[in-house]
């Protein structure tokens, strides 16, 4: 494989490669899971990302689509109420209700979206605005530590400052590379443990030891100067 890695904007044409590369990444195949499910919860996870999306680039290695960057800039949206990546997404939804494995599977993305809607409104409570996001960023396993990730970050962040949003957020979890994030100066803002757990038992695993890698949270970075991010704004450096 060759290293010369080229830079352009998202086109349809791209959607499959994304799609494999989230089944990759975050619905592999396990025991109630096979291939073709987790290709169907991937393309939910897909087109609910675009449903929201404004502003899109993808890394290309041989022709192939090995990262992406997903924003969206609230001033550029143009869509309004229900688009057609949300009708795909109740298209493709449908016929797994019926599925046991499926069901499941589903219950659980829906817990992290009500998660993650969670996070906001409580940052919103807390006083913080945001007239940005970075949606999905992601670069394929065996393309990594190649500057890839770097490159699609810092073009969101010129693509934020260009349209003058001043703050942005974005979601993660404990099972990523959340590190990232707080290398390039992002605040953690918000922190919330996955369902099963009780608080008992979330603070029972605080107890234990001061690494929260131990249970799956999800997690709110923005960008906004705070002590917890050593008074450092990623759109200002």
């Amino acid at each position: 494989m060759s290293d010369s890695i080229s830079y352009r904007t998202l086109q349809r044409d791209d959607y499959p490669a994304l799609t494999k590369m989230l089944c990759d990444a975050w619905h592999k195949q396990t025991e109630d899971i096979n291939d073709e499910l987790g290709m169907k919860l991937a393309q939910i996870d897909l087109e609910h990302s675009l449903a929201r999306t404004t502003t899109a680039e993808v890394a290309v290695c041989d022709d192939e689509v090995v990262g992406v960057v997903l924003g969206r800039i609230d001033s550029q949206e143009t869509r309004m109420g229900l688009n057609k990546h949300h009708r795909n997404v109740m298209r493709i939804m449908g016929p797994l209700f019926f599925n046991k494995s499926a069901h499941k599977a589903l219950q659980e993305m829906l817990d992290a979206e009500k998660t993650n809607r969670r996070m906001i409104d409580q940052a919103k409570k807390e006083g913080h605005a945001y007239d940005g996001e970075i949606i999905l960023f992601l670069v394929r396993e065996d393309m990594r530590g190649k500057g890839i990730g770097t490159h699609l970050f810092n073009w969101i962040l010129d693509e934020f400052k260009a349209n003058d949003v001043e703050n942005y957020f974005l979601y993660t979890d404990t099972g990523c590379n959340y590190s990232f994030y707080e290398e390039n100066g992002m605040a953690r803002r918000e922190e919330m443990p996955m369902a099963p757990r009780t608080p008992q038992e979330d603070k029972e695993v605080h107890d234990e030891a001061d690494n929260i890698d131990n249970h799956l949270h999800a997690l709110m970075f923005d960008n906004q100067v705070s002590p917890a991010n050593g008074g450092v704004n990623p759109l200002g450096r």
